[in-house]
């Protein structure tokens, strides 16, 4: 039997975390919960030496907006997946949430089989967007796709600043240990950062990934 994947949920009500918690340790998922915070302070010990495949976050935290969560999210688990599970659909939350390098927007008033249904897509390297989550406002020259609007703009402002920062040097030929020392970083972390970029950017190869970075830093 395969080890289960990790899930850490950011929740400021204990009630709603710990029945997502019995949901999806109880489903068919092969998921365990290794850490559930309200999002407050030192919340990023959750994350300390722990691998973590899955994060489900909530928007209204406690003294704090859940979207200033995803850059460092990604800065301390670059593999892991982000569903933001609220109860807030409007557009420009959702586009934010998106930018921001969420996978997946679920609201809080779906059933749990939405939820299960958005947590195996974006684990499959894919978005997902609840039913009820609304998108009004279409990129001029945009599509869609997987129920986000992918552009020039949107997609390379759904990269955090580390992202952005490996994808210049992509464009300048460098290796991934060349990027890993210019950044002080590992050689692995380089290697994760690059294939989160490809994902989002829709390319499989090393040469369509350099002609995309060098299309989007032109813009």
């Amino acid at each position: 039997m395969y080890m289960p994947l990790k899930v850490v949920i950011i929740e400021d009500h204990l009630l709603v975390a710990e029945g997502v918690k019995k949901m999806v340790e109880t489903s068919d998922l092969n998921m365990k919960v290794v850490g559930i915070h309200d999002g407050g302070d030192r919340w990023e010990k959750l994350f300390r030496n722990r691998q973590v495949d899955l994060v489900l976050l909530d928007l209204n935290l406690q003294g704090r907006n859940g979207l200033d969560l995803l850059e460092p999210l990604k800065e301390l688990a670059p593999e892991a997946r982000i569903i933001i599970v609220t109860g807030y659909k409007n557009s420009k939350v959702v586009k934010q949430a998106f930018l921001g390098g969420a996978d997946g927007f679920v609201l809080k008033s779906a059933p749990f089989s939405e939820l299960e249904t958005g947590i195996r897509t974006v684990l499959q390297d894919n978005t997902f967007m609840g039913t009820g989550v609304q998108v009004t406002t279409k990129p001029k020259n945009g599509i869609v796709k997987n129920g986000h609007f992918q552009d020039a703009f949107s997609v390379r402002y759904q990269l955090t600043k580390r992202e952005q920062e490996i994808l210049e040097l992509i464009t300048q030929a460098f290796s991934n240990k060349e990027i890993a020392r210019k950044l002080f970083i590992s050689d692995q972390t380089v290697s994760v950062h690059r294939k989160n970029i490809m994902r989002k950017l829709g390319v499989s190869n090393t040469v369509s990934l350099v002609k995309a970075a060098q299309g989007l830093t032109a813009n």
